[in-house]
């Protein structure tokens, strides 16, 4: 698909993962390391000497030793820029600007030429020279305050994630860009910001006080708390599960299966299996009654978990269509027939010793992902393989990057949402099939404008929708499926994130589909994939979170796993939708050919594990849930500061950090004492020096401290809430929140691209549809349909 671009990749840890979903679409990637190698090589954990973050992300790509703080470094580092399509880089704004990577300079040697930069908070604004790690970044992004025990500090998940949720936007950003440059001939600069492709984790939580909504979500341990606690994670014998057990229509068939089978073995009575209590919860939290019942149905379901395995629960649960999943570690993931089943894992020989690594994110059937090697050694790069793809002359075209893309969208809840928004962000034509008999269920979750509890007010619906045209169409009844067919004649492409089996018994199944449209390109993204021994596993995303060992790595070691928080595989699966769509363009670009996609949610997740997965395979080593601690660095933590359930993440990057914070803090005894000398020492000790420091920080005003910490070169951020977002100055400089129109809410405040194209940025027109609002304008305007042909349909009760 990407066989002919090239890639130099100068990222580090920071970036590396863009670079690795690049090589798997084929494109020829070439790592420039700096002399001495890449610090990715000697980041934790290691087999033997080898640095497993570098053997999990440097797959596929070749290496180039360049110093390019010397002219002949420079010199060289320049004839290759005239050569290739992209620069990937992930250096401190003064740090590009010091090794001329500025894009004006580059884009003089090669105007064709894409550079991506992936930065904590962007390029500019008054945190963009902030030393940032990913604890501080996840502090800054809203997600972290949402994971976690109510009484202990939020917490992040151990194998770090904000760098892989900024490395996967700027794949998808990347070629975005590369499509604009296929009308105009031109690059451009694509900046991505840590902080904001990290937000997509918070899954809109935080977009209440903007939206004059007074619901504010926080954590709660194993699930969520607001004006409601709601329970996520549940204990049994050997373990924990999650239980999708939830407020709003949507949850009352799958919440009465569960509760039956309590009623069934004597948990609970027949007449509490067969209330709603999908509507019940809801009118709780909207009258404000107390939660009490709630919580006593609560006991009664873990008095259930607790008598049995996870392994009973989740085969017992899936043959009753109940929303639950065990949460699994690395060592049990691994052993998943569910994966095995679908051939997922790529065995290959590394650091001397066979290991299991993830396969391919995406089934293409005609441009399967490239199967990659190992990681390279240094300097093995001699000269490009690729013929170099010819460059468009520019044009001069203003047009947006995905202007012209006609899609048809049956995507529903959140993951597919999030990424047919962003191709509308970018200039497609989305055309968002709804039904009013099945309500989506983010059309009832909130926080809602004003708090008015209606579907049209909910603003994740608006957010993760805005841009697009929303009809109601009933695809089982024979009017409305030939209105379905004349769509998918119109479009381009087809996304779905059903069941496998729903769009079969629509028979709108991919090849009825291409046989109205040969050249379509139809995405389906579910749980677990369209083929294998799990997939009409029905659920949400933190099912796929659970299983996929996102549970068993957040937390603390002596609780329940705490997190992330809500559907956590369904803020990172829209990046690998939106990479494996654009690379599906240009294979059809050059062939014709459209594709049936196939995207398992799980799957794609289980790639930003790779370095735990190789540390199980290498080490035999499982990696624990670790609170906020790191593997390298120490002090790195979240200490309690002045205030009401607030709090300040702050991190010792190296010795020098170490001492600085002594001088702050007034550490003379430890600064002086040898034992605290080095990271690896001060870990030996690390429950004290917590307690000293967070001695130091709980009577501090958090603003007060970061700024000192920030003024002596230390990572620090508040772990900001949804009301800390909102007033957050680079956030704010970054236009992150902006204001659209609905067309009966009026104002609502979505979030704004996360990433930023300098030449074709994103325009968000409106805020997500309401139910049916643009049925007219759909058959008349894009179908072509005439007024008597429409009044047919209404007529025929096709349109819902």
């Amino acid at each position: 698909m990407l066989s002919n671009y090239r890639v130099l990749d100068l990222t580090d840890e920071r970036g590396i993962f863009c670079g690795y979903l690049l090589a798997h679409l084929g494109a020829e990637v070439v790592a420039i390391e700096p002399p001495g190698g890449s610090s990715t090589r000697r980041k934790a954990p290691f087999k033997d000497k080898a640095g497993l973050w570098w053997e999990a992300y440097a797959r596929g790509k070749r290496s180039l030793e360049l110093d390019l703080t010397t002219e002949t470094g420079q010199h060289d580092f320049d004839a290759l820029v005239k050569e290739v399509d992209f620069v990937i880089e992930s250096f401190s704004p003064a740090e590009r600007a010091d090794l001329a990577l500025d894009y004006p300079r580059l884009s003089l040697i090669n105007p064709a030429l894409i550079l991506v930069s992936i930065t904590a908070f962007g390029q500019t604004g008054p945190k963009a020279d902030w030393p940032a790690t990913d604890l501080t970044v996840w502090a800054a992004s809203g997600a972290q305050a949402l994971a976690g025990d109510a009484d202990r500090a939020p917490v992040r998940t151990s194998v770090p994630q904000t760098y892989m949720h900024a490395a996967a936007d700027a794949a998808g950003a990347a070629l975005i860009a590369l499509q604009a440059r296929h009308k105009t001939g031109l690059g451009q600069h694509v900046d991505i910001s840590a902080q904001c492709s990290s937000a997509q984790a918070a899954l809109s939580a935080f977009l209440g006080p903007a939206n004059n909504s007074e619901l504010i979500i926080e954590r709660e341990a194993g699930g969520l708390a607001g004006a409601f606690p709601i329970q996520m994670t549940w204990p049994c014998s050997n373990g924990y599960v999650a239980i999708t057990f939830l407020f709003g229509p949507a949850f009352t068939e799958p919440n009465k299966r569960l509760l039956r089978w309590l009623a069934e073995d004597g948990y609970c009575s027949k007449q509490t299996a067969e209330e709603d209590w999908g509507i019940k919860i809801a009118a709780m939290i909207a009258t404000g009654e107390p939660p009490e019942p709630y919580f006593e149905l609560c006991k009664q379901i873990q008095a259930f978990t607790l008598e049995r395995t996870k392994e009973a629960l989740f085969e017992e649960g899936l043959a009753r269509g109940i929303y639950i999943a065990p949460t699994l570690d690395v060592e049990n993931l691994l052993k998943e027939k569910h994966f095995h089943s679908r051939d997922y894992w790529q065995k290959l020989n590394m650091v001397a010793a066979e290991a299991r690594v993830p396969g391919a994110f995406a089934k293409m059937p005609k441009s399967p992902l490239k199967r990659l090697g190992v990681a390279p050694q240094l300097n093995d790069f001699q000269s490009f393989s690729s013929v170099l793809g010819s460059k468009i002359e520019p044009t001069g075209c203003s047009q947006r990057p995905l202007a012209g893309l006609k899609v048809l969208d049956f995507m529903w809840v959140i993951a597919g949402p999030i990424f047919t928004r962003l191709l509308t962000d970018y200039g497609a034509t989305v055309v968002r099939v709804e039904s009013s008999v099945r309500l989506d269920p983010v059309r009832a979750a909130p926080p809602f404008v004003n708090d008015e509890q209606l579907i049209s007010h909910g603003t994740c619906f608006s957010n993760f929708n805005a841009g697009k045209l929303g009809v109601t169409i009933d695809p089982s009844n024979p009017v409305g499926r030939e209105v379905i067919l004349d769509l998918v004649k119109w479009a381009d492409v087809v996304t779905e994130s059903f069941s496998p089996k729903a769009m079969r018994a629509w028979g709108l199944d991919y090849d009825t589909l291409r046989s109205v449209n040969p050249d379509l390109i139809m995405l389906s993204s579910c749980l677990m994939g369209q083929t294998g021994e799990r997939s009409m596993i029905p659920g949400y995303g933190n099912m796929a979170a659970a299983i996929t060992g996102f549970y068993e790595l957040t937390g603390w070691q002596d609780r329940s796993p705490a997190g992330p928080y809500l559907a956590y595989t369904d803020g990172v699966a829209p990046r690998f939708m939106l990479a494996s769509l654009m690379a599906a363009l240009e294979h059809r670009r050059n062939t014709g050919e459209g594709q049936h996609i196939d995207i398992s949610q799980a799957e794609a997740a289980i790639h930003l594990l790779a370095p735990a997965i190789l540390d199980y395979e290498l080490n035999e080593h499982v990696w624990p849930r670790m609170g906020n601690r790191d593997l390298e660095c120490c002090p790195h933590g979240v200490f309690q500061v002045s205030g009401d359930d607030r709090w300040v993440a702050l991190v010792c990057q190296s010795d020098q950090d170490w001492q600085a914070l002594c001088e702050l803090g007034g550490f003379d005894d430890l600064r002086e004492d040898p034992s605290f000398k080095t990271a690896p020492q001060r870990k030996l000790r690390e429950d004290e020096l917590e307690m000293r420091i967070s001695d130091w920080t709980g009577a501090q005003d958090e603003d007060d401290l970061v700024t000192s910490l920030i003024s002596a070169g230390i990572a620090a951020h508040v772990v900001q809430k949804a009301r800390d977002c909102m007033d957050d100055p680079q956030l704010k400089h970054r236009s992150h929140f902006i204001t659209t129109t609905h067309s009966t809410v009026g104002d609502v405040v979505v979030e704004n691209s996360r990433f930023r194209l300098s030449k074709t940025p994103a325009v968000i027109e409106r805020a997500g549809p309401d139910m049916g609002e643009h049925n007219v304008e759909v058959l008349t305007e894009i179908l072509g349909y005439d007024m008597d042909k429409v009044a047919d349909i209404f007529a025929s009760l096709t349109m819902e």
